[in-house]
């Protein structure tokens, strides 16, 4: 125990100290404070646009094809911007307008923009109110009172939805800001230690290493230094996020508090510490095991490959069970200790999960961490002692068999 604490207080010295770390942790701290102050700079940089203008933004840019049309809709619509569509189309060109409306009849119109975007609302708008003066027009013509048929249409729905258990789609922005940092952590933590490994061995420092300690407590040392710097690394993130957050607060809007204060609670918060944590450190060790096959740093990446999509193919499980947690791939998956890690925190925070599969899953993650770091330590002893050529995977079977 004494070497282990040499081991790891020796790495994670060396690691917390380093100025590149420090350095990134300080500038991801003031992006992450500056990102949640900016409901705040939305209100203190907001337009000082007037109603006025506000009322004149709205107004439609419209262009009557003839003189009928333009009677019976410009009291809607208002008057006529353009004489001709081909001055309209001009004004758009020159930037004038964004974009505008050629009215031809009551069923047929001509929408004209410059750039396609997909949060204008405009059209579908004018589209609704053309359609409705269209149908009042039509009724008019059968003798049929449009106004009493409006009235009948209009008869709202009386309707409450309650949820028993959870609802899907309060957690989805916390889930994937998750997902995004335990990416981001592990990719870089994991590389990390894969690094720190192959150059002990590069340099040959492995064989003294190995000659004052055991391979277990270097590589519980290692791997325990490297784990708590990334994660000090994300809780000094997150502090700066929640003391943004906190002085910011009455400026966020009151769906985004809802979505934050509703899906978060204490039981949620635990499985995603649990199966965050876990995770992290079952491909920390996978990465030092990948580390150890290789004498040369330059082979590192090449090395870290397979688990690099493994890695992926997780994040991708993971982007699809926020959208359906309820799927069987899902289901699957958050059995899957390489997976679950993502999954199996979403389908909680998102659904509702049996205890008894939240239980098992935990089990076969707790338990594949503990069988990859024995098969870390194999795998570091083993590559102690071969040098030159990168093991192959068929070398490490064999080496069991010894």
């Amino acid at each position: 125990m004494k070497k282990l604490k040499t081991v790891f207080a020796f790495e994670f010295l060396g690691m917390i100290r380093k100025k590149s770390l420090l350095i990134t942790t300080a500038i991801m701290c003031i992006i992450t404070l500056l990102i949640t102050t900016i409901p705040s700079f939305v209100i203190w940089f907001g337009s000082d646009e007037t109603e006025e203008d506000a009322a004149k933004n709205e107004e439609l840019v419209v262009v009557y094809e003839n003189e009928e049309i333009k009677d019976a809709v410009s009291p809607v619509f208002g008057k006529e911007s353009y004489a001709t569509e081909d001055e309209l189309r001009k004004a758009i060109q020159n930037e004038e307008e964004t974009a505008g409306f050629v009215v031809k009849d009551y069923d047929s119109y001509t929408y004209i923009s410059f750039d396609s975007t997909t949060d204008s609302t405009e059209q579908l708008v004018f589209e609704s109110q053309l359609k409705q003066l269209n149908e009042n027009r039509l009724f008019d013509e059968k003798g049929i009172d449009s106004q009493e048929v409006r009235e009948i249409l209009a008869q709202p729905i009386e309707q409450e939805t309650v949820f028993l258990g959870k609802d899907a789609q309060s957690g989805t922005a916390i889930a994937f800001a998750v997902m995004i940092t335990m990416y981001m952590l592990i990719l870089l933590y994991g590389a990390n230690v894969a690094t720190s490994v192959a150059r002990e061995k590069d340099s040959r420092t492995m064989e003294l290493l190995i000659t004052s300690s055991n391979p277990r407590t270097l590589i519980l040392g290692k791997v325990g230094a490297v784990g708590l710097t990334g994660m000090l690394q994300v809780a000094a993130i997150l502090l700066f996020g929640v003391i943004g957050f906190m002085l910011n607060k009455e400026n966020y809007p009151q769906f985004v508090l809802d979505l934050v204060q509703g899906s978060m609670t204490g039981d949620v918060l635990l499985v995603y510490i649990l199966f965050s944590v876990m995770g992290y450190i079952l491909y920390l060790f996978i990465y030092a095991a990948l580390g150890s096959l290789v004498s040369k740093v330059e082979d590192v990446n090449s090395s870290v490959t397979p688990i690099t999509f493994l890695f992926i193919l997780a994040y991708f499980a993971a982007t699809f069970a926020m959208n359906a947690p309820d799927n069987a791939v899902v289901k699957v998956t958050s059995f899957i200790p390489f997976i679950s890690l993502f999954t199996m925190p979403i389908r909680y925070m998102l659904t509702s999960v049996p205890m008894t599969s939240l239980l098992i899953s935990s089990v076969i993650m707790v338990g594949t961490v503990v069988l990859f770091a024995a098969l870390s330590i194999h795998i570091y002893k083993f590559g102690s002692l071969n040098y030159g050529n990168r093991l192959k995977f068929k070398d490490v079977v064999k080496s069991f068999k010894k």
